[in-house]
């Protein structure tokens, strides 16, 4: 019998939403039917079952991780990666992978010392008419040429300043920070819709969020620095980010940061250092609305100074 083998793997040359995204680190695809509608048991020992509303939707981690806001407010079009393809010339040796129409509605930024920064999108797939499920909204080219390389903003692998407030307080020793947002998103397939036709994320309602970690223990007044900024009032969240190489460093500023809670961590193992974990939401002004785009935005991302 001759060896077979159909296998791939490292994604490669993403482009989402008219997004060139370098770094792909991992690529989920989800896709099958929604509703499965059982009969009740009547003497049989298996139910009969149907299946219905089929759906493709997924999640994409890169390292470009200064695209996070172009992503997320892209326009709404197609989803490209390819794969490498195992044992085959490199010539023909890729295959192109095709997502039509992904909605994003949720992502998140990781940062962690000593790595490079992380962005998480996750998207559903708008069937283009009634007639379209998976096999149309997610279409594979095989033995496809190279792939053109697209390059990634890496970075974000160490904070070297973090301020918070209107009359910004400096804190420091800053091992990791999150911030995410989530959309409320609605669906729907009926009448003769063989995929969801109806894939609206809605703006209104959402609560971005996130956590930061540092090891400042400093002491003023009797209290400690985590003290203080947990008391303080809503106020943009600045943080300057190392980026690889010597490039230019990132500026990320969130608008209108309102810590929430603290969490302390002091551990008794050789080497070990008290932690702070501080939760936070961005909170709203209703006489200057927060919005994704516009003048009042609630994260930027911008080369320093």
């Amino acid at each position: 019998m001759a060896t077979i083998n159909y296998r791939t793997g490292i994604p490669q040359a993403v482009a989402i939403n008219g997004v060139d995204a370098g770094g792909a680190m991992r690529i989920y695809v989800d896709e099958g039917f929604e509703e499965r509608p059982e009969s009740a048991p009547d003497g049989l020992e298996v139910t009969v079952q149907d299946k219905i509303s089929q759906y493709c939707r997924g999640t994409l981690e890169t390292q470009d991780w200064v695209e996070l806001i172009n992503i997320f407010s892209g326009t709404l079009g197609t989803y490209i990666f390819y794969e490498r393809i195992s044992g085959v010339a490199e010539l023909a040796g890729y295959v192109k992978h095709t997502l039509t129409n992904p909605v994003i509605h949720a992502i998140r930024l990781q940062v962690r010392k000593g790595q490079y920064a992380l962005i998480t999108c996750d998207f559903e797939c708008l069937a283009a008419d009634e007639t379209k499920g998976f096999a149309d909204m997610h279409t594979q080219l095989d033995a496809q040429a190279v792939p053109t390389y697209i390059s990634a903003a890496r970075g974000g692998f160490r904070v070297t300043s973090a301020t918070h407030g209107g009359t910004p307080v400096s804190f420091y020793h800053v091992t990791a920070f999150d911030f995410a947002m989530e959309l409320d998103l609605v669906k729907e397939c009926n009448d003769a819709d063989v995929g969801y036709t109806c894939v609206d994320a809605r703006l209104s309602g959402m609560t971005p969020a996130g956590s930061i970690t540092f090891q400042d223990q400093k002491v003023t007044t009797a209290n400690l620095t985590a003290q203080a900024l947990l008391a303080a009032s809503p106020g943009p969240l600045v943080l300057q980010l190392v980026q690889r190489q010597g490039a230019t460093a990132q500026v990320v500023t969130i608008a209108r940061v309102d810590f929430k809670n603290m969490t302390r961590t002091v551990q008794a193992q050789k080497g070990g250092f008290a932690e702070t974990v501080l939760n936070y939401a961005v909170n709203n002004d209703p006489t200057t609305p927060l919005t994704v785009a516009g003048v009042n935005k609630i994260i930027t991302i911008a080369a320093a100074a």
